[in-house]
């Protein structure tokens, strides 16, 4: 009988099929069930696999290992705890951990010098509560420490942590250094540190900060967040109830040669011992305020000081600020003392901003395909577009106009308005170059053209637009 050698190769062929395919399904491992600890459950694991962790209190530190794993709990932070206990840091990733690296439905507390250290790192953390962690041997970032790194961040709260060091302490919830986190749905509360409280972006760091809260936070200086040389993007955020002692001020954000961009974020009830109760800025720092709140915050709202200048549009803020659309009157929050800073019905921030100063959703946050359209959400979740259409003032909205909070006043949501788009015809085409034209020089008669808020329309709109065509 003739050996066929072409069955054979074709028997081999398949097997080697099957034992590549099983051999490329992720396995879950199961702690305390396969393996009495965290970490030992990571050093078994292999790119891919996911590390589940049953309820209970976990007393050990862990790391990562370079490895693109996921470690998650089966029922959340609340029941499933790791505790350093002081003896270090509680989570580690300092070997390239990248976006497939995950974090996720942990308390991470006790930890000593943070609750996380990322070095050259940029794993995925959600779901998680930092909370009573301190930095006092490295003096910064007693919640997360961010060097080199850009972590994804999201539906985290950063809580009683606690960061003073040998030269102040820096970021008691959270610590970027040449870093740009993207940080979303997060609360920072009941932080401290010499600089920084809630949050510092230190050397270089640029974060993207969404749909947060900074409350009850406490530093030196920058008691919700501080920024030295940086340039984050504050959307939708509230600052409220923060303090800081020092003379350089800034209960709520704190700028040393920096450039934030702050849009559709609410300022209030926050205390700052000698000046800047809601913002201080120094050292040649330019922050722009767009579409915000700034109210009650003591003694004074802004302060710039040493060749600082804040730009402020579409903003109400108490005692008044130059700049095009701003206002001055009380903003009527629903409840300020019990922490409600949504917006009562009949209130002058209602239907006051500027839709262009809304940031285009790039990265798909609602995810539903449209990167074109402006941010679709408030702090609350709820569409961001919104018009009375009882009493209608169109101001410089397509076709409704943004409200000047972080909350939006709901009444009937308009979905996918495109930024450039003039019209409101859901797209941006020849109808809003004429728009443009039409306008060009002076902006008053014609707030929608100037689509850079600059107070007139020209040659940077006019390549805006072109910019943004279809």
């Amino acid at each position: 009988m003739r050996f066929n050698h072409q069955v054979l190769n074709r028997v081999l062929a398949g097997v080697a099929v099957l034992v590549v395919s099983s051999s490329a399904v992720a396995d879950i491992l199961h702690v305390p069930g396969d393996f009495p600890t965290i970490q030992e459950a990571i050093d078994a694991a292999m790119d891919g696999d996911e590390v589940e962790v049953h309820p209970g209190t976990y007393f050990e530190t862990i790391n990562f290992l370079g490895k693109a794993i996921t470690v998650r709990s089966s029922d959340g932070p609340e029941v499933t705890i790791i505790d350093a206990q002081q003896t270090g840091t509680v989570v580690t990733c300092t070997n390239g951990e990248g976006p497939d690296t995950v974090l996720d439905g942990f308390t991470v507390t006790g930890g000593e010098p943070s609750g996380m250290r990322n070095v050259g790192s940029s794993p995925t953390v959600t779901n998680c509560t930092f909370s009573g962690n301190t930095a006092f041997l490295g003096g910064a970032g007693a919640g997360m420490y961010n060097l080199d790194s850009s972590p994804t961040v999201t539906n985290c709260t950063f809580s009683g942590n606690y960061a003073f060091g040998r030269f102040g302490g820096f970021g008691g919830g959270m610590f970027n250094g040449n870093s740009s986190p993207t940080v979303t749905n997060c609360t920072f509360s009941g932080n401290t540190a010499a600089f920084g409280g809630g949050m510092v972006n230190y050397s270089s760091s640029h974060p993207t900060v969404t749909n947060c809260t900074f409350t009850g936070n406490t530093a030196a200086t920058g008691g919700g967040m501080y920024n030295q040389n940086s340039s984050p993007t504050v959307t939708n955020c509230t600052f409220t109830g923060n303090t800081a002692g020092s003379p350089s001020g800034g209960a709520g954000m704190r700028s040393y040669a920096s450039s934030p961009m702050l849009t559709n974020c609410t300022f209030s009830g926050n205390m700052a011992a000698y000046d800047g109760g809601g913002m201080s800025n120094c050292c040649g720092s330019s922050p722009t305020v767009t579409n915000c709140i700034l109210w009650n915050d003591s003694p004074n709202e802004i302060v710039d000081a040493d060749i600082s200048i804040t730009t402020v549009r579409y903003t109400d803020i108490q005692g008044g600020w130059r700049g095009t659309g701003n206002i001055d009157a009380d903003p009527m929050f629903v409840d300020p003392v019990n922490g409600d800073f949504r917006l009562l019905s009949g209130s002058p921030s209602i239907d006051a901003g500027n839709n262009w100063g809304v940031p285009i959703d790039a990265d798909d946050y609602d995810q539903d395909g449209n990167t074109a359209e402006l941010f679709p959400v408030d702090l609350d979740g709820n569409p961001r577009f919104n018009a009375d259409k009882a009493d209608f003032d169109p101001g410089c909205g397509v076709p409704v106009v943004v409200d000047m909070s972080a909350y939006e006043y709901q009444f009937d949501p308009v979905e996918d308005v495109i930024f450039a788009d003039l019209d409101g015809d859901g797209a941006v085409g020849i109808l809003d170059l004429l728009a443009v034209l039409a306008a060009w020089g002076d902006a008053r008669n014609n707030c929608l053209a100037d689509l850079d808020i600059d107070g007139a329309v020209g040659i940077f709109d006019l390549l805006t637009l072109l910019a943004h065509w279809g």
